[in-house]
């Protein structure tokens, strides 16, 4: 409605419900880099590189289906973030008729940080020259990430996909009825926080990996390094307490000086 305003199509946004803009999710699991190696083993071989280029490379699930071949840089390691792919649901009427039907559709991303170069490790690139030569077709703008018939990878093909390689590895996946489990955005989350846990990484050069274009968001992962660290600290408290030894030195009490 807001952005209908804005386009003057509407002479005022009637839908002004307080506190309606405020959304409190619940605080998202925190996958480690093995899990999100587990998870790419385990999934179908034509999604691999899906999972590698998201827990690796940071990019969200709309911007991996909007790839194309020609966004590919084997040479120096890069990936070009220039599209999404966003899959629009069905309009029906009262009837519960189909009135119209768009389907996918392909789009700038949302702002212009989310258009990127992204450099990716070494191993990720290597996983994706293999996905480029058995899976991807000659012509640069062929989509990088499909079903086995060569048509676009839908997000219900992905989701069963997914689900299968949760269970293989003993996960539980997200659903309606488990709101806690795993989704294919967490692999996302796993390239950020383990990118802002990088030593000398700073807030800009986070933004720029993770195409944000405010510190809000890129802020919220470095505060999540932050509580892992400080847990790992914890963690190392709780082991020297635990820890039974004779000393085999003198103690040494040191006097404070007044």
């Amino acid at each position: 409605m807001n952005t209908a305003k804005a386009d003057r199509s509407i002479g005022d946004n009637q839908c002004q419900v307080r506190g309606g803009g405020i959304e409190n999710a619940p605080e998202r699991p925190i996958l480690d880099t093995g899990t999100a190696l587990d998870l790419a083993d385990a999934i179908t071989p034509r999604l691999r590189a899906f999972v590698l280029l998201a827990g690796f490379g940071t990019l969200r699930s709309g911007e991996l289906l909007g790839l194309e071949r020609q966004d590919i840089d084997p040479l120096r390691s890069l990936i070009y973030v220039r599209r999404e792919a966003q899959e629009i649901a069905r309009v029906r009427d009262e009837h519960g008729d189909i009135v119209e039907e768009h389907g996918r559709e392909v789009s700038d991303p949302k702002t212009e940080a989310g258009k990127r170069v992204v450099a990716l490790p070494r191993f990720v690139m290597d996983e994706l020259e293999t996905h480029l030569a058995v899976y991807v077709g000659a012509e640069p703008d062929v989509l990088m990430f499909t079903r086995p018939t060569g048509r676009c990878l839908r997000r219900q093909h992905l989701s069963d996909a997914w689900r299968a390689a949760c269970t293989a590895v003993g996960l539980t996946s997200w659903s309606k009825d488990h709101p806690e489990g795993i989704r294919p955005h967490d692999l996302r989350h796993h390239a950020a926080t383990t990118t802002a846990g990088i030593p000398g990484v700073t807030t800009k050069e986070l933004m720029a990996r993770l195409g944000h274009s405010s510190l809000r968001a890129a802020l919220i992962y470095l505060h999540a390094t932050e509580e892992r660290d400080r847990a790992t600290a914890d963690q190392l408290d709780t082991l020297i307490a635990s820890t039974q030894r004779e000393p085999r030195a003198k103690v040494v009490n040191l006097e404070l000086r007044k």
